[in-house]
């Protein structure tokens, strides 16, 4: 007899799409990407990709294979690495007879990402007259980072020694965490009051963070102060903070300083006695900020003279050059000419018949000491009004310096207006050198 047998045909099924993603760093410039097709029937599949709303038709799409009743299907694309990032998205999409499906592709962020908590500092001055600037870049991930420099936005890492290293440890959920530092070696011939750097770390979780130093530069002054007839020594320490439009820093400065309406002169003031200052005793100022990574240790030394190499104070001669005889002006100059001195410290006060001349009453200045040959010399200056000038009075130049024999010494010169003779004239009083007590 005849047999006959039916053999029933499939149930038709749908494919589910898998995205398929590279797991580690791909060398050059394409990054393959991957579509997988599972649990579809009959075989016939077709896959299509697109970028964004761009089709893209460089792909490979492979033979189903068979398992059990059901086909697997893969395509793939290579795309250029430079596209392959978050805001870019790649679709893969199945055609079938029992339906359609499709899967979106782009890259996820799956390592542990954390941003620094990044610091600035700037070095005081190295013998060689450089500066330092140290960026430290700590617990971050992941590791991959880049540091670079800015000078008033300017990238300068190429044109400066740059030194880097990376250490790890892990914090409390076990994550492993790393640090960073970088130095940038500066001149101080490329810092004025409108200098800034900038470290620009980029990395973490933000992609890019900025940190901005002003570098702190610091001057010494040497100042004279008179009180009554005894002069009283100051060594003055200046910490000059130049500022920028992104550098805010906090200042940490001992003893109430004397502070400028800028802002950016402080001033602190130390006394020291006569003994110490004729023997040139070494002297230090520190100054702390929160910028530098230690305080800033300035030395203080007396100067002698550049050329001239005794160590013992030169005396002074003081002449009084009287003013105009014939002038149209109603004020006059008396001039104290202090000559030939040394070391260049001095003081120069006036006196108006044996009283001390304030500035309330009266102007006068003193110039900077000039050197020549090793020893020094300076102008001071009175300004009265013809009026007075022609009262009788007498005045006198008062000298401090430290070649006298001690402090509460000085040398006095004296000019007045002689009314007794017919005529004007001018000439030294009868005394010349005194002392005022």
């Amino acid at each position: 007899g005849l047999y006959y047998t039916s053999q029933s045909s499939p149930t038709s099924t749908a494919p589910t799409v898998f995205p398929l993603v590279p797991c580690g760093t791909e060398s050059g410039d394409m990054v393959t990407l991957g579509c997988l097709a599972t649990g579809f029937n009959p075989p016939a599949v077709t896959f299509s990709w697109n970028k964004g709303s761009t089709a893209l038709t460089d792909f490979i799409q492979y033979p189903a294979v068979q398992k059990g009743d059901v086909y697997t299907g893969v395509s793939q694309v290579r795309v250029r690495k430079q596209d392959w990032n978050p805001q870019q998205n790649f679709q893969c999409v199945v055609n079938h007879a029992a339906g359609n499906a499709q899967a979106d592709i782009r890259p996820t962020l799956n390592v542990y990402a954390e941003n620094p908590t990044l610091k600035v500092f700037s070095s005081s001055s190295d013998e060689d007259g450089t500066y330092t600037a140290s960026c430290f870049a700590k617990e971050f991930a992941p590791k991959k980072h880049g540091i670079k420099w800015l000078k008033n936005g300017a990238d300068v890492t190429s044109k400066i020694d740059l030194t880097e290293t990376v250490s790890d440890s892990k914090n409390a959920a076990g994550k492993t965490l790393y640090y960073a530092t970088s130095f940038l070696t500066v001149n101080s011939s490329d810092l004025n009051d409108k200098t800034t750097f900038t470290c620009q770390f980029t990395g973490g979780e933000d992609g890019s963070l900025n940190k901005t130093i002003c570098f702190l530069l610091k001057k010494i002054y040497i100042y004279i102060f008179k009180c009554g007839f005894v002069i009283i020594l100051l060594t003055n320490c200046f910490l000059l903070h130049y500022s920028g439009p992104d550098c805010v820093t906090s200042n940490e400065i001992a003893s109430k300083p004397m502070i400028e309406e800028n802002g950016m002169t402080y001033l602190s003031k130390l006394d020291i006695t006569y003994d110490e200052w004729s023997r040139g005793v070494k002297r230090y100022c520190v100054v702390h900020h929160s910028d530098l990574l230690t305080p800033s240790r300035e030395p203080y030394e007396r100067e002698f003279g550049k050329k001239n190499t005794l160590k013992h104070p030169e005396r002074p001669s003081v002449f009084m050059l009287p003013p105009l005889e014939q002038t149209n002006k109603a004020e006059v100059t008396l001039t104290c000419f202090v000559k030939d001195f040394l070391p260049k410290e001095v003081f120069v006060s006036w006196l108006v018949d044996d009283e001390e001349a304030d500035s309330s009453s009266y102007a006068f200045n003193t110039t900077e000491p000039i050197e020549n040959n090793g020893f020094y010399s300076a102008y001071g200056q009175l300004f009265v009004s013809l009026h007075e000038w022609k009262n009788n009075a007498v005045y006198s130049c008062v000298v401090y310096h430290e070649s006298v024999v001690n402090t509460t010494r000085a040398i006095v010169r004296s000019i007045g207006y002689r009314t007794f003779d017919k005529n004007p004239s001018w000439g030294l009083c009868p005394g010349t050198t005194a002392t005022a007590d």
